[in-house]
């Protein structure tokens, strides 16, 4: 976050469930991380995910700093310097990088970060569409500018792990926009034309301005069933009838109380949140797999391995290497990780479990180079990667064999 000054000339509060959902999110997160990075397997899909993602970003914000109009004293000079006023006045000492982009008629402006480098890109279908309405404008530029004041942008990346978990994340995105809309209100100082921003993100410039706001706030009532809760709670942004509704709650004042409906209300919500944790279950049993975390029900550790544990070991090893080379002959290559080797095993023999290791509790562990491979036991320590482990190496004539650290 850029260094902001304590005597910003606007402050506001943030939206009430922002703090708690940014802890919660934050120890997800960390919990997250902790059980990918711990197992080796999940290391390879960890950093293929983030320079994937990271890639994208230098493609992103290159495309930006080379195709879109960066604003300065000599670049739209006036709106550079309104934007430098609406910086300061939320106390950031200094003004971030500010873009103005076309994107095929789309109303939106976004602010990001890379590296240590704040970025806000406006784009030029909606400033068209504010027209001469300065505070519609305001509005938009003091969000964007509000994610910078709020510190929205720092650890991003540290919390993305939380996005495995359904709804969590969208969820805490959502009240990082109400927050950015007080931000954008309080820099427009016109409330009015506050709104008007909000409206032409709803309907655009030329039918924004005719929108009977009362009229689309209690459109709020048409998102009451549990679908609709689940279906919002799926959104990274709240919907804009609601974000009207916290900017101005008295558009819905006139609404008359429907009996019983904070009991319908409730259930709808209970529903609802058994539907999170149905598909949140379900989800993180999905995903968590692919990371090297093993489900407990089917993978529970065998705290004290039998007598003949060791040839247990023996006799899981040669079937697993005989079901690889039965793969090679039949002109498969050999699997490239330990998931690809018992999903392939599950497919060929769906009615038999694949092996697990007696000392751990889990699959035994496989890595490939080339049509090269290797299969090991944890061994009676239980860790892997120590001189006790139990390992068969591919060829002919190979055996099960402790594994030296000195040979590796």
């Amino acid at each position: 976050m850029l260094p902001y000054d304590e005597q910003a000339q606007i402050r506001v509060g943030r939206w009430p469930t922002e703090q708690p959902l940014l802890i919660l999110n934050a120890l997800a997160s960390a919990g997250l991380w902790f059980v990918f990075l711990r197992s080796p397997q999940s290391i390879p899909y960890v950093a293929g995910w983030v320079a994937i993602l990271g890639l994208m970003n230098i493609a992103f914000v290159t495309s930006i700093r080379g195709s879109a109009v960066r604003l300065g004293p000599n670049q739209f000079p006036e709106l550079h310097a309104r934007v430098e006023e609406l910086a300061g006045r939320l106390g950031l000492r200094r003004t971030p990088d500010v873009y103005l982009m076309q994107q095929d008629g789309a109303l939106n402006a976004f602010a990001m970060r890379f590296v240590r480098t704040h970025m806000v890109v406006l784009l030029s279908d909606l400033l068209e569409a504010c027209g001469d309405n300065a505070a519609a404008r305001d509005m938009i530029i003091g969000h964007e500018l509000g994610h910078i004041r709020a510190g929205h942008l720092r650890g991003r990346w540290l919390l993305m792990a939380a996005s495995f978990v359904p709804f969590l994340g969208s969820a805490l995105s959502r009240a990082r926009e109400y927050t950015c809309d007080r931000y954008g209100c309080a820099a427009a100082g016109d409330r009015e034309g506050a709104l008007l921003g909000l409206a032409i993100l709803s309907a655009g410039g030329k039918y924004g301005p005719l929108v009977n706001r009362t009229a689309l706030v209690r459109q709020r009532q048409d998102l009451g069933s549990a679908w609709m809760l689940v279906g919002e709670w799926l959104g990274s942004h709240p919907p804009l009838s609601k974000r009207i509704w916290a900017l101005a709650p008295q558009l819905d004042a006139a609404a008359s109380p429907v009996p019983g409906r904070t009991a319908v209300l409730a259930l709808r919500v209970a529903f609802a949140v058994g539907v999170v944790v149905v598909v949140g279950v379900a989800a993180v049993s999905a995903y968590l797999p692919q990371f090297g975390v093993k489900r407990a029900g089917t993978f529970a550790p065998q705290q004290h391995p039998g007598a003949n544990a060791k040839q247990q070991v023996g006799s899981d090893l040669e079937r697993l290497k005989v079901f690889i080379e039965a793969e090679r002959q039949h002109g498969h290559p050999v699997p490239w990780d330990v998931w690809d080797l018992y999903a392939r095993w599950e497919e060929a023999r769906p009615d038999e479990a694949g092996p697990l290791d007696p000392f751990s509790g889990y699959w035994y562990d496989y890595e490939s180079h080339g049509d090269s491979y290797r299969i090991w036991s944890s061994g009676p320590d239980g860790d892997n990667h120590t001189a006790d482990d139990i390992v068969l190496d591919d060829g002919s004539g190979a055996s099960p064999r402790q594994r030296f650290v000195s040979q590796r």
